[in-house]
C-alpha cells in the first residue's frame, strides 16, 4: 500500500495572541500524515510603494516568529518560519500557500461574520480557499485541555477533513471521540438507510479505537449539536455555507449553535481539487514579463529574500533545526597562499563551529597550489587538506578556483555544502553560519550568497568603501542588462556561499573567476529565483588586488555572462568574440602589451561524473551513520 503523501500545514499568523492555539492544531495534523509545518508572517506595504520597503519589516517578522517557534517548543517540532512581503495580507497567503505547496491552512476563528482586519482577509481565504482550511476557535473559559472529542458528521465536502482534524487531535491528546451524526425525524426509510450507510461508511475512515457512535434523530440538528457538545471539550464542525463560494463558513441554521459551543471548536472547510504547483518549483526564466512586473519580482525577491546574520546567531538553535532534520553540514575553504589569514579561519571554524558547536560536521581545506605555508599551517591546526590536482586526477586539472570548488563538491560529504574565502582578515563565525542559517530555516531557498560593506585598503589607510570594484563596474551592469531577474543581488561575486547538495550537483562549474557568475545563471534559469537568498555579514576587510588582477577576472566573468546568454538562444557568442585580451603593463615611464588568453573551461554537473554518483551513495551512508552513532553515545 503506497504512504500517503507528506503533509505541508501553514499557519498564517495574523495576530500573535492565538499563536500557541494554532500550532497545536497543526502539530496534531503533523503527528497524524508527518510533512512539514511553518509559520507564515506577511508584511502588508502600501499600494503605490515598492515591496522592496519591507525588507527591515521582514526581518523583524522572521525574529519575532522564530521566538514564537522557540518558545512554543512542546509543539513547535516540524514547524519552521516563511516571510512574505505583499500589497495585501490575503494574497500574500495565497501565494505563500502556492510557493510551498500548502495543503492546509490553520487560522484563528474570526467570527461568523466578516469584520474589518483580519476578518476581512479570512473571508477572502474562505470564499475561495488555496488549501484545506482549518480555523481555530480556543475555549474562552478553559485551559484548553482536550478531554474528549465531538465530530458532527452531516456529510458533504468538509466532512472527510473534519474527521481527519478529529482523528488528529484523538491520537495527539490520548482524547476519545463521538462521532455524530442527527437524522431528520420521518424520512423515508430508503432515504435514511443511504444516509446511515454514508455515515458508517465516513465514521470507518477514523482511525483512533476509543470511539463512541452517537446518532439522534431531531428536526433541529443544531439543538442537538449543542446538547451533545456539554459532554465535550472539543468540537470538530465541518463547514455548510449556502453557497459553494459564500463568506459564511456554515449556514445560517446552525450558526447560532457555532456561537454557543462550549470549550474548544475548530471549523473545517475543505479546498477540494485545488491545482498546485509542486513545491519549491517555479519556472525559470520568462522573458515575456513586462518591465513594470519583472521590476516587482525582483522588489519582492529582495524583500522576502534577504536575511542578516545576526537572525542565526543563536547557533544552538541552528543545531537543533539541522539534527531535527537530519541534515550534515560541510565546510570547504579554498586556499592559494593564504598563510597570514588561514590560520585564523581555520581555527574559529573548528574550534566554535565544529567542536564547541556541531554545527559543521567537516572542515576541509581545498589548496590550489600555494608556495607559501598555507598547507603546514591547516593542518598543524589538525584538519583535513587536499590539493585540488590529486581530486578526480582522471578528469585532468585546471587552475582557477572555480575547478578547487568544484572537486571540493565530489570530495565533502555533507547535505548542505558551504565555502569561504581565505583571504578574509577580519574573520568572524558569521562568514559561515550567516550563510548556512537560511538553508536550514527555510525550506524555499536552496543556495545563498553573502553580501557585506568591503572597507577598500589603500597601504595603512581603510577607506569605509569602494571595495567590490568588478562587481559594480562589470559584474552587475552585465547582470541589469542581460539577467535583470538577479539585480537584486548585492554581492554577485561574494566568496561566501551555501546550497543544497541536491541542488550543486546538478551544477556545471566554471573554471576560473566566472564560477560565480555561472552559478548564479544556471540556478536561476534551473531552479528560479526563490531558490536564491542572500544575507548581510557585515563588514569584510580581505587583500584587495591590483587594477590589472582586477581587468583579467572581468574580462572572464562577461565571457560566462555571454556563453551563457547565448545557450539561451542556442546562439554560439563566444565563437564571435577574442578570447584573449591585450593586458597593459607599466613600469614608470615605460609601458607595454602583454597577450593572455583569459578563459574559464566548463566542468560538468557532478550528478554526470560517475565516480562522484558511486562515491556519494557509499561515504555519505558510511558517515551518517558513524554521527548517528556518536550522537547516541
Amino acid at each position: 500500500m503506497p504512504s500517503p503523501e507528506r503533509r505541508r500545514v501553514l499557519i498564517p499568523v495574523l495576530t500573535t495572541r492565538r499563536a500557541a492555539d494554532l500550532l497545536r492544531v497543526g502539530s496534531a495534523l503533523l503527528k497524524q500524515r508527518p510533512g512539514k509545518g511553518s509559520l507564515l508572517g506577511v508584511v502588508e506595504v502600501p499600494h503605490g510603494q515598492p515591496i522592496s520597503r519591507g525588507v527591515t519589516v521582514a526581518r523583524r517578522y522572521r525574529s519575532l516568529l522564530n521566538r514564537m517557534t522557540a518558545l512554543g517548543q512542546r509543539y513547535a517540532a516540524g514547524f519552521g518560519v516563511e516571510v512574505r512581503v505583499a500589497h495585501n495580507l490575503a494574497q500574500g497567503i495565497r501565494e505563500a500557500v502556492y510557493e510551498v505547496g500548502a495543503d492546509v491552512l490553520v487560522l484563528e476563528w474570526p467570527g461568523l461574520t466578516v469584520r474589518p482586519g483580519v476578518g476581512t482577509v479570512i473571508a477572502n481565504l474562505v470564499s475561495d480557499p488555496p488549501a484545506d482550511l482549518v480555523l481555530v476557535r480556543p475555549d474562552p473559559e478553559g485551559d484548553g485541555e482536550v478531554e474528549s472529542i465531538l465530530v458532527p458528521v452531516r456529510g458533504g465536502p468538509s466532512a472527510r477533513l473534519a474527521l481527519q482534524v478529529a482523528d488528529a487531535f484523538a491520537e495527539a491528546e490520548g482524547a476519545p471521540i463521538s462521532v455524530m451524526h442527527v437524522y431528520r425525524p420521518n424520512l423515508p426509510p430508503e432515504r435514511r438507510r443511504r444516509e446511515s450507510n454514508h455515515f458508517q461508511e465516513l465514521k470507518s475512515e477514523l482511525r483512533y479505537p476509543a470511539l463512541t457512535v452517537v446518532e439522534v434523530d431531531s428536526n433541529h440538528p443544531g439543538a442537538a449539536i449543542l446538547a451533545e457538545a456539554q459532554k465535550h471539550s472539543l468540537t470538530v464542525l465541518g463547514a455548510q455555507a449556502e453557497s459553494a463560494r459564500s463568506p459564511l463558513l456554515v449556514s445560517t441554521a446552525l450558526a447560532r449553535t457555532v456561537r454557543n459551543l462550549p470549550g474548544t471548536v475548530v471549523v473545517v472547510k475543505s479546498a477540494g481539487l485545488v491545482a498546485r504547483t509542486e513545491a519549491n518549483v517555479e519556472t525559470a526564466y520568462l522573458p515575456s514579463i513586462s518591465e513594470k512586473q519583472l521590476s516587482g519580482r525582483v522588489d519582492r525577491w529582495f524583500a522576502e529574500n534577504t536575511f542578516h546574520s545576526r537572525e542565526f546567531r543563536e547557533l544552538d538553535r541552528l543545531v537543533e533545526i539541522k539534527r531535527r532534520q537530519g541534515l550534515t553540514i560541510s565546510l570547504g575553504l579554498p586556499t592559494l597562499n593564504e598563510q597570514s589569514t588561514i590560520g585564523k579561519i581555520v581555527h574559529l571554524c573548528k574550534q566554535y563551529l565544529s567542536d564547541q558547536h556541531q554545527l559543521l560536521d567537516e572542515v576541509v581545506v581545498i589548496d590550489s597550489g600555494s608556495t607559501d605555508g598555507t598547507v603546514e599551517v591547516a593542518r598543524s591546526l589538525g584538519v583535513e587538506v587536499h590539493e585540488h590536482a590529486s581530486i578526480l586526477p582522471e578528469y585532468g586539472s585546471f587552475t582557477g578556483k572555480g575547478e578547487g570548488l568544484w572537486k571540493s563538491l565530489h570530495l565533502l560529504r555533507g547535505d548542505i555544502v558551504v565555502w569561504c574565502d581565505t583571504d578574509i582578515s577580519n574573520f568572524h563565525p558569521r562568514f559561515v553560519y550567516g550563510t548556512i542559517g537560511p538553508l536550514l530555516t527555510d525550506s524555499r531557498i536552496g543556495f545563498v550568497k553573502g553580501f557585506y560593506k568591503r572597507p577598500l585598503k589603500f597601504g595603512t589607510e581603510l577607506l569605509t568603501a569602494g571595495g567590490g570594484r568588478v562587481t559594480e563596474l562589470t559584474a552587475r551592469p552585465v547582470i541589469n542588462l542581460f539577467y535583470p531577474e538577479l539585480s537584486g543581488l548585492l554581492q554577485p561575486l561574494s566568496g561566501e556561499y551555501a546550497g543544497r547538495r541536491e541542488l550543486l550537483e546538478q551544477l556545471p562549474f566554471f573554471t576560473g573567476y566566472g564560477v560565480e557568475m555561472g552559478m548564479l545563471i544556471d540556478i536561476l534559469e534551473s531552479f528560479g529565483l526563490n531558490r536564491i537568498a542572500q544575507v548581510d555579514l557585515g563588514s569584510r576587510i580581505h587583500r584587495n588586488q591590483e587594477l590589472f588582477d582586477l581587468s583579467k577576472m572581468a574580462f572572464a566573468i562577461m565571457q560566462v555572462a555571454l556563453k551563457r546568454l547565448g545557450d539561451r538562444h542556442r546562439m554560439h557568442l563566444l565563437e564571435e568574440v577574442n578570447r584573449s585580451m591585450k593586458l597593459i603593463h607599466y613600469d614608470n615611464d615605460r609601458f607595454f602589451l602583454e597577450l593572455r588568453d583569459i578563459q574559464d573551461q566548463e566542468r560538468p554537473a557532478m550528478t554526470q561524473v560517475p565516480e562522484y554518483l558511486a562515491r556519494r551513495h557509499e561515504l555519505m551512508s558510511a558517515w551518517r551513520n558513524r554521527l548517528l552513532a556518536a550522537a547516541k553515545s
